[in-house]
């Protein structure tokens, strides 16, 4: 069963609070402090809280802890907020002075080291940023190196934890990427751009710097902490454009001026332009981590990209940005031309078929998913199979299949009419282009149609299965609809599979497949690309009616 997150990044973590320590967290008024701090305060930490002026406005956000003034570069108001601490998260930087954030940025974590072993910390934990020491660096990136180095010259144990773009909707790099993705309508990539990095959720950021307090093991240690997916930038500003459904040119050139690109970020987004500047520098450089210690000291399954991504999408402002962007159904087909514009010369970014390293693999797959319908097909022991995720719940997407009616505009109707026998699912005839009172090109007759999920089961399954005889060389069709499963990197509500046994798997006179039949296999592909990515965008669209309460006639 997909597992929904509640408000709270933490509360499944491997780790127990050390709630006898008193924390304090140093750029608080940051984006990851202000994630940060509701974590700690559910968990029953004291928390002090250190932020450079605004007292007032702190204080009435977070009534309930601690609240001090202090500036980092100020050694006294610095050792003075340290007093009666054990811990400290270090989330410091000076990125937004321009040309003088790299030696601020030492004097800081200078001063915060002495004041630190003044007042005997068991442990500070610090994020800074990944790349290797071996590269030639950016300034950005270097800094945040040099903090660490600072930092790790006194007597008090530091954590320090490397992580590359941060995906959130507070976060500098993500704002840019997000309204560039907005704004611009034709992107002209350099070589860098080719540059690999290895973005984290602000969830999983939250959970490793709680975990590192409440595990003692990570003491002492540098700690490289990644999301799932390695990726070039081109690759991250792709999947938002296809996320945010923006249709977008792609371009690549040898042409890499960085003052060029800085000036066309700075004109369409609202990010600082300093901090423009040594982001898009450290660019150059790949950002991915270089050990994987943190994953058997803390187990726990980072977010893929895409779902970081839709996460931040849909949190705090950014939620009225995705609300904006109206859901469209499909536009009908208003002929033969136009099915085969919509269905065989149209592509969809994303693949739906399910591909197989061997035949074994193949076979293993299609005998789970036949032995679960619990019905003997073994004369179409090989299934294809294709899958797409829907953000409505499967209740919701097996109703839509229900409701299927021979002329919806997820279908290429002008080639293949459907026709519903008998006013029913039960029995369906396929003709080609129309022709009604022909020879249908191939019957379905229902073998099962299972309505309602067993009550053992958690995924809420529900299918249709098929017989078909006919022309078309399908031996055995099924739909099947489940939800989604968290821990199968599946981020939308609920899973579609499409199935067919054609008639030349599993048959001894087919079993060549010779090019008539690959022909015939490569055809459905497409066709059935195009099927589930269409029934996905209706049965989104509608399902966003349903929930406003709009009617849904279409």
């Amino acid at each position: 069963m997909m597992a929904f997150r509640s408000d709270q990044y933490c509360i499944d973590l491997p780790t127990v609070p050390a709630t006898e320590n008193k924390i304090l967290v140093t750029g608080a008024s940051g984006f990851i402090g202000g994630e940060l701090i509701p974590e700690l305060i559910a968990r029953g930490y004291q928390l002090r809280l250190m932020v450079r002026s605004n007292l007032g406005e702190y204080k009435k956000r977070w009534p309930s802890v601690e609240i001090v003034v202090a500036d980092a570069l100020d050694y006294s108001q610095l050792k003075e907020a340290l007093e009666g601490i054990d811990c400290a998260y270090y989330l410091i930087h000076s990125l937004h002075s321009s040309g003088q954030f790299q030696e601020m940025d030492s004097q800081a974590a200078s001063n915060f080291r002495q004041a630190a072993e003044e007042n005997h910390l068991k442990r500070i934990i610090y994020l800074g940023s990944l790349g290797n020491p071996e590269a030639k660096l950016s300034n950005h990136i270097r800094s945040r190196l040099k903090v660490a180095e600072e930092l790790q010259k006194g007597k008090t144990p530091i954590t320090f934890l490397r992580a590359a773009v941060i995906i959130g909707s507070g976060s500098a790099s993500y704002k840019i990427i997000h309204h560039l993705v907005l704004n611009c309508p034709v992107f002209v990539f350099p070589a860098w751009a080719k540059s690999k990095c290895q973005p984290i959720a602000i969830r999983d950021v939250i959970r490793y710097l709680v975990s590192c307090l409440e595990n003692e093991e990570t003491s002492g240690k540098v700690l490289d902490i990644g999301g799932q997916d390695i990726l070039t930038y081109r690759d991250i500003i792709k999947i938002e454009a296809q996320i945010l459904r923006k249709k977008r040119l792609f371009l690549n050139s040898g042409f890499s001026l960085m003052s060029i690109y800085m000036r066309i970020i700075n004109a369409l987004t609202p990010v600082d332009s300093d901090l423009i500047r040594v982001l898009l520098e450290s660019c150059v450089n790949d950002v991915v981590c270089l050990n994987a210690d943190i994953r058997k000291m803390i187990p726990f399954e980072t977010l893929p990209y895409k779902k970081a991504l839709k996460d931040a999408l849909l949190s705090g402002s950014e939620k009225k940005c995705l609300d904006t962007m109206e859901l469209k159904p499909p536009l009908k087909s208003k002929g033969f031309f136009s099915d085969i514009k919509y269905f065989l010369l149209s592509k969809p970014d994303k693949d739906t078929l399910i591909h197989f390293d061997n035949l074994s693999d193949r076979e293993n797959y299609t005998y789970r998913i036949l032995q679960r319908l619990g019905v003997e097909v073994t004369a179409f022991k090989i299934l294809n199979v294709h899958k797409i995720g829907i953000n409505a719940p499967a209740k919701y997407v097996f109703e839509e299949l229900l409701k299927w009616d021979g002329d919806s505009s997820c279908w290429p109707n002008h080639i293949a009419r459907v026709v519903n026998r008998n006013n029913s699912l039960e029995n369906l005839s396929i003709f080609l282009f129309g022709w009604t009172k022909f020879i249908p090109l191939f019957s379905l007759n229902a073998i099962i149609i299972k309505k309602i999920p067993d009550p053992v089961e958690t995924d809420n399954a529900r299918y249709l299965l098929y017989k078909c005889r006919g022309g078309y060389p399908i031996g055995v069709f099924s739909m099947y609809v489940r939800s989604s499963i968290e821990n199968q990197n599946e981020i939308e509500q609920s899973q579609l599979f499409l199935m067919v046994g054609f008639n030349f798997y599993g048959k001894e006179k087919w079993s060549n497949r010779n090019l008539i039949n690959r022909m015939w296999e490569a055809i459905h592909d497409r066709v059935t690309l195009n099927v589930m990515h269409r029934f996905k965008q209706l049965c989104e669209w509608r399902f966003e009616k349903f929930k406003k309460g709009v009617n849904q006639n279409r």
